[in-house]
């Protein structure tokens, strides 16, 4: 009987400590991965000193800047790719990402952007197309839409043209397991990685983040024609260039790499050859409560799984495996005591002459 246990108890020993093993080297990287038919929305809201608003009342279009304006800002993120084409076990996956600004006030679309990217689904970098080999990601997966200045004809929308090229840096979320170090976040304005660095912890509803901050230099974005009474010059267009810096806040729940919070401070402004530079924007926007509660059921929903797999799971299956295999050996090899003598045997004496 003794036997058996032991043999029982080292089976199941061995299997805790080869499940100890594979939790975090194997499950875990198999199911940390961002889902490929992700479709969700962020709302950010906040003020804006100044903002420049295009409107058209079927005389033209009228530009003009508004000051202290309420803003929204509404963010879809659609997986643009399903099975077959994406496949279960993928690394990688394709997201697009299209984001719309309005005026509180009447509705007035401010701006208005678009990108797909593909990217890794346990790390969220951006795929690299000069240097990588998924099918699933080619040239053509990862682009950013570009708005002409102007219609072909009036009363239409400006014509889009789609900008093909990798997107390199941090996408969508920090990657699962994120540390307590600098990362390379891309940025939607610079359409470049800037250097997002870790400043600290700190709680948001309850859940401890670590808070990474990116800060944008002054930077030149583009060249583009405007009204010259928009920089206070005579002629009726102008060449100016738009100039661009902000600061950028996440909070990030390490576990999950999910950003609960986000603020984005921004200042843009046009720089003519010849006349005033004008703000066309200074503002801040940051997710309002209900996208930060959505973020926290979400993290509610998988960190207690990615935690067992990766740290608490191996933890006690270690320790409950160990303590297995020692009682088994103690029992497989432990001897049974050896069994008392038996008593000397009393031999009846006969008397002499008695009958036998």
């Amino acid at each position: 009987m003794r036997r058996a246990l032991g043999l029982i108890l080292l089976a199941l020993g061995v299997f805790a400590v080869a499940g100890a093993a594979l939790l975090p080297t194997y499950v875990y990287p198999k199911l940390a991965k961002v889902p490929l038919d992700q479709d969700s929305t962020s709302v950010l809201e906040g003020t804006a000193s100044k903002v420049l608003a295009v409107t058209d009342k079927g005389a033209g279009p009228v530009t003009e800047i508004r000051e202290n304006a309420k803003l929204t800002a509404t963010a879809r993120v659609q997986a643009n790719f399903a099975p077959p084409e994406m496949h279960a076990d993928t690394d990688y996956a394709v997201w697009l990402l299209a984001v719309q600004v309005k005026d509180d006030a009447d509705g007035t679309v401010l701006s208005a952007s678009k990108r797909q990217v593909c990217f890794n689904r346990r790390t969220s970098e951006g795929y690299d197309s000069r240097g990588g080999s998924d099918p699933n990601c080619t040239k053509e997966s990862s682009y950013v839409t570009e708005l002409k200045n102007k219609a072909d004809k009036d009363g239409e929308k400006p014509p889009e043209k789609n900008d093909y090229k990798a997107q390199l840096g941090l996408n969508f979320k920090f990657p699962f397991g994120t540390e307590q170090k600098d990362y390379q976040v891309y940025d939607d304005n610079t359409g470049k990685p800037v250097t997002a660095r870790y400043t600290g912890t700190e709680e948001v509803n309850g859940i401890e983040t670590y808070k990474f901050v990116q800060n944008i230099p002054d930077t030149r974005l583009e060249t583009k024609s405007v009204p010259g009474s928009l920089v206070g010059a005579t002629e009726s267009s102008v060449d100016a260039d738009l100039y661009y810096r902000g600061v950028n806040t996440m909070w990030v729940e390490p576990v999950t790499g999910v950003e609960v919070k986000q603020q984005q401070q921004q200042h843009q402004e046009l720089r003519p050859a010849t006349g005033n530079p004008t703000v066309v924007f200074d503002g801040t926007l940051a997710y309002n409560g209900k996208t930060i509660a959505q973020m926290v059921d979400q993290i509610d929903a998988n960190k207690g799984k990615l935690e067992f797999l990766s740290s608490t799971g191996p933890l006690w299956l270690g320790i409950g495996g160990g303590v297995s295999i020692v009682v088994a050996i103690y029992l497989l090899v432990r001897r049974r005591p050896a069994a008392p003598p038996a008593p000397p045997q009393r031999r009846h004496r006969v008397p002499v002459g008695a009958d036998r």
